[in-house]
């Protein structure tokens, strides 16, 4: 991201709490803040999949120090206020939870999102269970609102599933001039398929978040 002219204070890791099933999307927001150095006073949030709901959530806290959002391949909360409740009339939600254990999600195979070989042992590797309270809990009105009140905000999409829960927020937000969105052919892991086009529009929207142009 360097390369692409992003002026990054520094790079966190967050440490989910994959293995506590009270876990819940606070606890999960928890984490996204540990990450954040506390002198850090222009934010922008990354999220992908499951993780933008807990990004919400921290932004709520972070409150004016948040510069911009960033959804990959996300859950759009406008498409409903749980993970699960965007799976309505799916097998999704019952599926996951007749797999769980104890109270946890297990982490799908990657080969679901046609990984394999050595890109799908490194999703392996890294892939955590999530508690199944998280995927339940709703967003609090106030991470609700958080999404529709700051800007600069971008949706990269990569998963082409019609049903696919992140093609339909995508396909929400086509023609908006709110919205930074675009198409990036891959599966719902592509940042370890493309990661230099992801690094290219992480770039951009750092550099909107700070005032510049493409």
């Amino acid at each position: 991201m360097r390369g692409h002219g992003a002026h990054l204070q520094s790079l966190a890791v967050t440490t989910w709490p994959g293995h506590n099933p009270d876990a819940g999307l606070q606890a999960h927001a928890e984490a996204v803040l540990a990450g954040i150095p506390p002198e850090a006073e222009n934010v922008v949030l990354l999220g992908h999949s499951f993780g933008a709901f807990p990004m919400l959530e921290a932004a709520v806290t972070l409150g004016e120090r948040v510069k911009g959002l960033l959804l990959i391949d996300a859950f759009l909360p406008e498409l409903g206020a749980s993970i699960f409740a965007q799976s309505e009339g799916s097998s999704g939600p019952e599926a996951i939870r007749a797999a769980a254990v104890d109270g946890l999600a297990q982490p799908p195979d990657p080969a679901i999102w046609g990984l394999s070989g050595v890109r799908a042992e490194a999703a392996r590797a890294v892939m955590q269970p999530h508690a199944l309270r998280a995927f339940e809990e709703e967003l609090s009105p106030a991470a609700m609102a958080a999404i529709d009140t700051i800007r600069p905000r971008g949706f990269i999409n990569a998963s082409a599933h019609a049903r696919s829960p992140f093609r339909r927020g995508f396909e929400a937000l086509q023609g908006r001039p709110d919205w930074l969105s675009l198409q990036i052919e891959g599966s719902h892991l592509f940042h370890l398929e493309r990661p230099a086009a992801l690094a290219y529009w992480c770039g951009q929207l750092l550099r909107m978040a700070a005032g510049r142009s493409f």
